[in-house]
């Protein structure tokens, strides 16, 4: 299901950016209508998340995949909302990423991926957004989008095909009452404000950050090839060696490659490294709270929104792009550290 849904990712993004970028951005209000969708597709994820959760809290003895019927109901606004409006546009993707995130993080929980789903999933959203911009510049969008719509559509059915006769999406973990959720009041929260910082950081890093070298297709494309590795990496390493030493080993030579990031290798090197905590983050908020998968996942791209909000304003950094990625990396070592130590976690955590 984790890559069915990363499938779907990638064209949800793809449509996302190819209707901003090529339709809505041109219009009289574009530059508002950033900001529109963004609040809508990144912000409005916390209360969908919240929402989904009662759902499943709610009707957990029966047989409905609310969290397939939010990724259902994401990929027709998301259609409707490209020939519309950038809100609907935005409500569709934040409703798609909601319900995949929930749907990849049960089974995540169930085949005891121990967080390996977590990257499968949100790693394909960075080419879906750089192959939408591409194709917002170039002509044929009608018939791009249609296409996109109907692959999006046939997805969705076959993916309801394939679960159509499951059950027990919504019961809740059966480690829901493990340690964990025994944890102290103020270790939780020192977590969730630590991973808060850390991803609203690495939203603005991302964003700020920029390589004299990336022009072209060819560079573009290697460097968004380098951030899906590395969030998909990061959730592999993570289960393998623990979140701590991925945390530390990857951030640490993440801020050395960035000192060096002129050098077209070692910018690609630094992208792949820094990406490969944002299953991490992910992973420990899902873990302290078991039983609402919703909400975390929610929390944290609130975190993303954040992070744009400085980009968005023009609040250009007064040093310079490789001084920043080093010192960004270091940050959020610092703090995603300080977050597992008053959380109680190991580097080897379990559901």
């Amino acid at each position: 299901m984790a890559i069915r849904y990363a499938v779907l990712h990638m064209l949800v993004d793809g449509l996302c950016a190819l209707a901003m970028f090529g339709t809505f951005l041109l219009q009289k209000n574009g530059y508002f209508y950033i900001f529109l969708y963004n609040f809508c597709a990144f912000a409005l994820q916390m209360p969908f998340g919240v929402m989904l959760d009662l759902l499943c809290a709610k009707f957990q003895k029966g047989k409905t995949d609310w969290p397939f019927l939010t990724v259902l109901a994401g990929v027709v606004c998301t259609i409707i909302g490209a020939a519309t409006h950038p809100a609907v546009l935005g409500i569709g993707n934040a409703l798609f990423h909601v319900g995949g995130g929930v749907g990849t993080i049960r089974e995540d929980r169930e085949k005891n991926y121990r967080g390996r789903g977590l990257g499968i999933f949100v790693a394909p959203g960075a080419p879906g957004l750089y192959l939408g911009t591409l194709a917002a510049e170039s002509r044929g969008k009608t018939v791009l989008f249609t296409l996109i719509s109907f692959l999006m559509l046939f997805l969705c059915c076959g993916i309801l095909y394939k679960r159509r006769c499951s059950i027990g999406f919504c019961r809740p973990a059966s480690g829901a009452q493990s340690t964990e959720a025994e944890k102290s009041f103020r270790g939780y929260i020192c977590l969730s404000v630590c991973c808060l910082a850390v991803v609203m950081l690495r939203s603005y890093i991302g964003m700020a950050v920029t390589f004299s070298w990336k022009t072209g297709i060819a560079a573009g494309m290697a460097a968004v090839l380098a951030i899906v590795g590395g969030k998909a990496a990061g959730g592999f390493f993570a289960a393998g060696y623990g979140c701590k030493k991925t945390v530390i080993v990857s951030l640490l030579a993440a801020a050395v490659c960035y000192l060096y990031s002129e050098i077209p290798a070692a910018g690609i090197l630094a992208l792949f490294l820094f990406n490969m905590t944002m299953p991490v983050t992910l992973y420990l908020m899902i873990c302290r709270l078991p039983q609402m998968p919703g909400f975390a996942f929610g929390f944290l791209t609130f975190a993303l929104f954040l992070g744009f909000l400085p980009k968005y304003f023009q609040w250009q950094p007064v040093i310079s792009s490789n001084i920043l990625g080093c010192m960004g990396s270091i940050i959020s070592l610092t703090v995603l550290a300080a977050g597992i130590y008053a959380g109680g976690r190991d580097g080897s955590i379990s559901y």
